[in-house]
């Protein structure tokens, strides 16, 4: 069996399984706290396979009977296959593995949708890039379409960065060719010839595999492997990849672009560390989308999917912690815009075995048990649920695809809060209390929201195997430490009046800027008119986060005095004549671009990277008629992490994320009509290095070249 944990703190350094242990407090203190739920401000929809698991075809029990009312129970509504790794020497056709990989019986392809068609789950399958072809791809497509069965997403390989390009070595991968120099892959035991095993190769041969598997299925969505920002191998490179991955993926991809797929095993080096890492999520999306905008020139770069094919807590595998973690990283993941966020693994196998906040953990990165003894300690009968799988239970109760997901807040840093409000209107509220030693009585204040009814509260306490439910308050909560609590509170009903529908998706067109001023943004906001409840539709209101930004009475507005190269998010709510507004619409985000004829033009370009740090090139290009005496360019970092460390050809200044470069004694000019200066630097950053929007030569705007 391959126990994914093993890779993950050992090949990707994400962190090596730590052991935690805490004992629960003889006498743990009630503490007060308040939560506020922003009713009108949309984080958007529940996807329709937001909540997913992986399998693999290593597993014995992968397709057994209690599986698919255990994963309906819990509302996962995706299921990977065939499993990490595996994925890249796995024939679908025989149902074999190459190297000797042993592939359990009763797991191939029709078993696998057996179950997920049983759970009303569906499918996301990696194909196999390692040893396979674009013809073996392209069948598997035709096969499944060919036989109704509905495949979300195609994946093209697992972790296709791990197969040498840059020393590590666990992926499997037999398109790389021998060359004079390059990075070592080993075969088998010779380690004696060099091959080139890069993201060149690699989205060359994607682009092949998408072009095979769309002649079988033109609706087939097929996605590309990305390194998850500030995730080794994120941003390193090597002299025969100057650029990193993902920027040469994207770059070579370009509007072939339909979905890229990302791991995140954060690797916490303790309990409380491992709850923090959630945090992070923001600014991973937020560089991926900036990724596709300056590499694949996405117009629109959440438009695009992205998955989370894999994640796992790292430690604490088995317990409470784990299910906290699970709550809480899946509902930040779908609150930041991604499609799907998958589970490692349904069975996986006993690991390190430790006692953590008094209970046992396995070290088994599985959700489910497989009653395996690999240190001494045999684990529960085969599927029985770990703790995580209760966590991912939770999220059941507080939202189901389709739900709106809206902005809520805690005034204590250890209580994470996620609010949904449901197709009829009522609101549910996850608080995920990760206080290992205190109990919270939390106030519940509202806005956009009128309770009406009792509420009922489910609970997932400490160490628990079942969640309860209970009659509740709208006002008010209790909280147990290491407990999970979703307050499910009716809203406005019992009056005989329908609330308007949600409007549709809004679409932002006419983005533009001018050179008079750097808030000269514009941009026009459309959406579908709202479907009308018991009264008709009076208005629509255009909220940005939950400040009210205008209300028009059609179904579109124009955004003026934008500022250049900030990036903005609204969602839109529809109110009837009689003042009762709809849930929020989804969200759109975009960012206003510098303007296309300003008469000085800035090309930056990231020329390398390695773990805290990077280098970059920029050239300034003066398209005025006449030359430039003198110059400082400014720009804002997107990421409060990045900063200068050295720069050549020019002096710099930085004050917070604000930059100043100016020229050196022998670069003060630039020539008129198309001359050029250019300034390079090393910088450090904190994981993720997303270039600037907008640069200002002698404070005149320029465009983005």
């Amino acid at each position: 069996m391959q126990r994914r944990v093993l890779f993950f703190s050992s090949l990707l350094g994400l962190g090596v399984i730590g052991i935690a242990s805490a004992a629960a407090p003889a006498h743990a203190a009630t503490l007060t706290a308040s939560v506020t739920v922003n009713a009108t401000a949309g984080l958007g929809s529940v996807p329709a396979h937001g909540i997913g698991m992986n399998t693999a075809v290593y597993d014995s029990d992968m397709n057994d009977a209690a599986i698919p009312p255990l994963l309906k129970a819990a509302g996962v509504t995706a299921m990977r296959y065939p499993g990490g790794s595996y994925s890249d020497i796995y024939n679908w056709q025989t149902q074999t593995a190459a190297a000797g990989g042993y592939v359990a019986p009763n797991t191939g392809f029709s078993s696998f949708m057996a179950t997920a068609n049983s759970a009303g789950a569906q499918p996301i399958i990696t194909v196999n890039y390692g040893t396979g072809t674009p013809a073996l791809a392209a069948a598997w497509v035709h096969s499944a379409a060919s036989a109704g069965d509905d495949v979300s997403y195609w994946e093209v390989g697992n972790e296709v960065y791990g197969n040498g390009t840059y020393g590590a070595n666990w992926e499997t991968d037999s398109h790389c060719h021998t060359s004079l120099n390059g990075p070592l892959v080993t075969v088998g035991s010779e380690p004696s010839q060099t091959y080139n095993c890069g993201p060149a190769e690699y989205a060359a041969n994607v682009a092949s595999f998408a072009s095979a598997m769309h002649a079988a299925d033109a609706n087939a969505k097929v996605c590309a492997i990305l390194t998850t920002p500030g995730f080794w191998p994120d941003n390193v490179t090597n002299s025969e990849y100057p650029q990193s991955w993902n920027h040469t993926v994207l770059t070579a991809l370009k509007s072939g672009t339909q979905c890229v797929i990302v791991h995140y095993y954060p690797g916490g080096s303790n309990t409380a560390g491992m709850l923090t890492d959630p945090s992070d999520i923001a600014g991973i999306v937020s560089t991926l989308h900036s990724e596709l905008s300056q590499y694949a020139g996405i117009a629109n770069p959440a438009s695009i999917p992205i998955l989370v094919t894999e994640t796992n807590s790292t430690l604490d595998l088995d317990t409470q912690p784990a299910a906290l973690f699970a709550a809480d990283m899946d509902m930040t993941w779908l609150e930041n815009g991604v499609t799907s966020v998958d589970w490692w693994n349904e069975h996986n196998g006993e690991g390190t075995v430790s006692t953590v906040n008094g209970a046992t953990d396995y070290g088994d990165q599985g959700i489910f048990s497989n009653n395996t003894n690999y240190g001494g300690t045999t684990e529960p009968v085969v599927d029985t649920p770990f703790s995580p799988y209760y966590g991912i239970e939770m999220l059941s109760k507080l939202a189901a695809p389709g739900s709106t997901m809206v902005n809520s807040s805690s005034s204590q840093a250890l209580l994470k809060v996620h609010s949904v409000r449901d197709a009829a209107g009522n609101l549910n509220v996850l608080i995920d209390n990760e206080d290992p030693s205190n109990s919270y009585t939390v106030s519940l204040g509202y806005s956009g929201f009128s309770p009406s009814g009792t509420p009922t509260v489910y609970t997932l306490a400490n160490n628990a195997t079942t969640i309860t439910s209970a009659s509740g308050s709208a006002t008010s909560a209790t909280v147990a430490p290491y407990s999970l609590t979703v307050v499910h509170i009716p809203g406005a009903g019992g009056t005989g009046v329908t609330a308007p529908g949600a409007p549709g998706q809004p679409v932002a067109s006419g983005l533009s800027s001018s050179t008079s001023g750097n808030n000269t943004g514009t941009a026009t906001l459309t959406w579908p008119a709202s479907v009308a409840g018991t009264y008709p539709v009076a208005n629509y209101q255009v909220y940005s986060g939950s400040t009210l930004v205008t209300t028009t009475t059609g179904t579109s507005v124009t955004l003026t005095g934008l500022t250049i190269g900030t990036s903005y998010t609204y969602d839109v709510v529809a109110v009837d004549s009689h003042g009762n507004p709809s849930l929020p619409s989804p969200l759109v985000t975009f960012t206003v671009p510098p303007p296309a004829n300003a008469t000085c033009a800035v090309h930056y370009a990231q020329t390398g990277s390695w773990p805290g740090g990077f280098q970059a090139s920029v050239t300034i290009t003066n398209e005025a008629a006449s030359t430039v005496n003198g110059w400082q360019l400014t720009w804002t970092w997107p990421n409060s992490g990045e900063a200068i460390t050295q720069l050549w050809n020019g002096t710099e200044t930085q004050s917070g994320t604000a930059v100043t470069v100016a020229n050196a004694s022998y670069n003060d000019t630039i020539g008129a009509s198309g001359g050029t200066v250019n300034f390079g630097f090393t910088g450090s950053d904190s994981g993720q290095t997303p270039a600037p929007v907008a640069f200002h030569l002698n404070g005149a705007i320029c465009s983005n070249n």
